[in-house]
């Protein structure tokens, strides 16, 4: 997309703080990658600004039931604020075989009598958003090594310094653009422009739209005429299809 550095200026400007031809302070460089990394800090907490669906795969070892997921972690990636699910491959499939596995809720897993169950292969997870590293706790406990694969949708990564690059979907320079200039009114004393809320607003519904899942439309299998006829509940008969 942009360095960050390039970003703040853009939002700077657009506030009316810097021309275009002028120069970014320091001190007005780092007010600016703060609250950047505030706005995508804030992102990252909201699952309709999470841009990029990621699965990542994680050996856990025979014996071991926890694992970390975040920068430095066991699984050494973006920490997730939301997990939309995890899967352990077969072992031994070939080509591999995925099978999914139920999520726990923290009161069912507080209601596990023995936690520390073993088996051939787990069955259940449970993802504690602790901080700073994520833990996924799995249950049976496999008394064999294991792949998982994780499946998180992850937010834009939070610039470290001004000259780091931020990376998003399309849709997002626009929205960061907007959203950040409107961020930086208050710090640096500046009214906000008239037009600056709507045109922050319709880009960050903008930036949202692609990231909407609606779902598949499911419908239950007892309403679905089977191709050698249907059952009637009211006679207790299979009748032919209505088709």
């Amino acid at each position: 997309m942009a360095i960050a550095r390039s970003i703040i200026f853009g939002a700077f400007c657009e506030i009316g703080v810097y021309q275009p031809n002028e120069t970014l302070t320091a001190t007005d460089a780092q007010i600016g990658l703060g609250r950047l990394q505030m706005l995508l800090d804030a992102w990252a907490a909201e699952q309709g600004t999470l841009a990029v669906f990621n699965p990542q795969t994680y050996t856990i070892p025979a014996g071991e039931f926890e694992f970390t997921i975040g920068a430095g972690g066991d699984l050494n990636t973006q920490r997730p604020v939301y997990v939309d699910g995890m899967n352990y491959v077969n072992p031994g499939s070939s080509p591999a075989v995925e099978v999914p596995m139920a999520p726990m809720s923290k009161e069912q897993y507080m209601a596990l009598s023995i936690k520390e169950l073993s088996s051939g292969l787990p069955q259940e997870y449970f993802y504690n958003p602790t901080t700073p590293l994520g833990t996924f706790t799995i249950w049976p406990v496999p008394d064999q090594d294991i792949d998982l694969v994780v499946y998180a949708s992850l937010a834009v990564a939070q610039p470290a310094t001004l000259n780091a690059t931020v990376v998003g979907p399309p849709g997002y320079a626009e929205a960061i653009h907007y959203q950040l200039a409107l961020r930086l009114c208050n710090p640096m004393g500046r009214p906000i422009p008239a037009n600056l809320p709507q045109m922050a607003s319709s880009a960050f519904l903008r930036m949202q739209r692609p990231n909407a899942d609606p779902g598949l439309l499911g419908v239950d299998a007892a309403l679905v005429p089977m191709s050698g006829g249907a059952f009637n509940v009211l006679t207790g008969n299979f009748t032919g299809s209505s088709n």
